[in-house]
């Protein structure tokens, strides 16, 4: 409970230190559509979800991003009964470079709140890439973005041995951005 409050609390000076500075500073809301790869496409064929993304601009070309949302995965259907369904609220930090205007590159880091069965939580990692198209207001556009990210867990088994297991995916999402 501690680390939460310190890492919320972390979340809010950068926040306002990086307000004070930025030269832009962008909400989105973007809908999403994730394909599971690996491993975890044997637990499900396809996710769902959404996220809420702040971005605080450094300087023209980088960016500082906070980002929450939630994911459902449909679990698989075997032999006439179905897996598990996987619900999280994932929470990310990141970093995003424009080598252009509109394209960008970004790496986000951060923890995946797993609801239901799968109790624990998950370190994740995320690189991506994406681009932003002008709308009617000079503040607002549209984005689409493309990230791969995987939710990292370390756990004991039955032997006692240190296992780690991860969940991948490849993420879709079309979303509109507002400039504040």
């Amino acid at each position: 409970m501690i680390k939460k409050i310190f890492a919320f609390a972390f979340l809010i000076i950068l926040s306002l230190t990086f307000k004070a500075q930025s030269q832009q500073v962008t909400l989105g809301l973007s809908p999403e559509i994730n394909f599971p790869t690996g491993n975890a496409s044997n637990m499900s064929g396809i996710g769902f979800g959404g996220s809420l993304k702040a971005e605080f601009g450094i300087s023209d070309k980088h960016a500082i991003t906070a980002n929450g949302g939630y994911n459902l995965f449909i679990g698989k259907r075997y032999f006439g009964s179905r897996t598990q369904n996987i619900e999280s609220i994932p929470a990310k930090l990141g970093f995003k470079y424009y080598p252009s205007p509109d394209f960008y590159v970004e790496a986000q880091a951060g923890a995946a709140f797993h609801m239901g069965g799968f109790s624990k939580t998950s370190f994740i990692w995320s690189p991506g890439f994406g681009t932003r198209f002008k709308t009617g207001s000079a503040n607002n556009k549209i984005e689409f973005g493309l990230r791969y990210e995987a939710w990292t867990n370390t756990s004991y088994n039955s032997t006692a041995n240190l296992k780690t297991t991860s969940f991948g995916f490849i993420g879709l999402k079309l979303g509109y951005v507002f400039g504040l």
